[in-house]
């Protein structure tokens, strides 16, 4: 395996890999190497491909996401709207 070092890297740049990091559970390795491979189009080292549209998706802050959860855990999946279907 390879290894690279990073010097002197701007406290904003760092700041945003922690939160990537966190929003994802996962370390910061592993979310450098994914952000990585996502920008220049490659296969991750277990071969998974990166998924290419992720520059154009947006992303839910933690607020979001949480209002996601409860919405989805409230919600009641088992009713069908049938004029949705028309």
């Amino acid at each position: 395996m390879n290894a690279l070092t990073l010097h002197a890297m701007d406290e904003r740049l760092v700041l945003a890999l922690r939160k990537y990091a966190a929003e994802f559970g996962t370390s910061l390795n592993l979310a450098a190497k994914s952000l990585l491979a996502n920008a220049l189009g490659v296969s991750t080292a277990d071969g998974r491909k990166t998924p290419g549209f992720m520059k154009f998706a947006g992303r839910l802050s933690s607020k979001e996401a949480e209002g996601m959860r409860a919405f989805v855990n409230e919600a009641d999946f088992s009713k069908v709207d049938e004029a949705d279907w028309k």
